[in-house]
């Protein structure tokens, strides 16, 4: 991390200008930095799916206010000095107008220096880290819920289920344990304790360590906090080696990625998202989404997460037609706050200067013959 501080540091005094300028001709660039080729590809991928597929979708129809949406992807491969150059490339050189659809907390904590000095809005941090939304940043506008709330409602239903020995599988990070601290305060809502736990590296798949460590305590449930290539090691290790205990995700490990990446292990696993039923197309956003997603699929086609792409999309959409014309950051910021109960096609999203959290809507699924199903209460 003294290394990452020290790279931000250097650039940003080297950066003359100081500021990303605001849009002076009919292209409104957004920037995007994830992972497109790393060990987290496919939460990255789904990301710049459903957002290109959107922006494409209103481009088609003329723009926003007469200008035409670019969506400018780095790929980071999850690493945060990547992610930190760059981002700084996209603010200086390129003068993005915002960001949207970062992924991994360590790499978007690692990011806010960068948008705090440029005053860049950053929308849609694919985390739910609590050190994002806690003090709230100005600059930073969450479209999703946060991982304590998703782990409450994992948390919920599987006491109900009967579960009362509850382990944590995490990685080693932020993102690991923001997950490991929500879990342990979720089950003392129950008079529960964890009762083991086990870990590992980032960017690595060595979880036969950790599972040993999660077993130790007998558990009857256990809370996965892993993108999904390693969260599919330990699934398939522990069904393997003959764990019966309940195994539960949440939103970060990918959805469909997650139990692709399982196979026959993911039965019965819980996962919570951020987004609606897929099928479910009563919900004029998850039509929309679906129809802009299928046009420009690429290989990642209509997901969980190219749908909180699509989504993320359509809000910046909604608050790029309030932002002035030609648009500002500020004005762009601003008309985020005013968001009150604006519908985001059957969502409602609501925003206020000391509420960046437009919709906190948290879904659980289970995993029935290969794939996601609504759980029921």
């Amino acid at each position: 991390m003294k290394r990452i501080a020290l790279l931000i540091a250097v650039l940003l005094c080297s950066a003359v200008a100081g500021q990303a300028a605001e849009p002076a001709g009919d292209v409104i660039k957004i920037g995007m930095v994830n992972d497109q080729t790393g060990a987290n590809k496919g939460s990255g991928r789904g990301m710049k799916v459903g957002v290109d597929a959107y922006f494409k979708a209103v481009n088609a129809k003329g723009g926003v206010n007469g200008r035409k949406l670019q969506l400018v992807v780095v790929d980071d491969q999850m690493v945060m000095d990547k992610t930190v150059d760059g981002l700084l490339k996209l603010a200086d050189e390129q003068k993005v107008f915002a960001v949207v659809g970062s992924v991994g907390t360590p790499n978007c904590v690692a990011s806010l220096p960068i948008v705090k000095e440029y005053k860049l809005p950053f929308v849609n941090p694919r985390t739910g880290a609590t050190e994002l939304r806690e003090p709230l940043i100005r600059e930073v506008l969450h479209i999703r819920a946060s991982y304590k709330q998703e782990i409450d409602k994992i948390v919920d239903a599987l006491v109900k289920k009967g579960a009362k020995r509850f382990a944590v599988f995490y990685q080693n990070d932020a993102f690991g344990t923001d997950v490991l601290v929500s879990t342990e305060k979720a089950v003392q809502r129950h008079g529960l304790s964890v009762v083991s736990k086990g870990s590992f590296e980032r960017n690595t798949k060595a979880v036969t360590a950790g599972l040993a460590s999660v077993m130790e305590g007998k558990p009857d449930a256990i809370i996965v906090g892993a993108v999904y290539a390693p969260g599919a090691e330990f699934i398939k290790l522990a069904r393997k080696e003959g764990v019966k205990a309940h195994l539960a995700s949440c939103s970060f490990a990918g959805g469909s990625n997650l139990v692709k990446a399982s196979g026959d292990a993911a039965e019965g696993l819980v996962m919570s998202q951020v987004v609606p039923d897929l099928d479910d197309l009563s919900l004029p956003v998850t039509k929309e989404c679906k129809e802009a997603i299928e046009k420009n699929p690429e290989e990642v086609g209509f997901n969980t997460i190219s749908l909180e792409g699509g989504m993320a999309a359509k809000s910046m959409v909604m608050a790029l037609e309030k932002a002035g014309n030609p648009p500002t950051k500020e004005g762009f910021v601003n008309a985020y706050e005013s968001m009150k109960d604006a519908d985001l096609g059957g969502i409602k999203l609501t925003f206020s200067p000391t509420d960046h959290t437009g919709q906190d809507n948290v879904y659980l699924y289970i995993v029935q013959g290969g794939k996601l199903v609504p759980m029921k209460d």
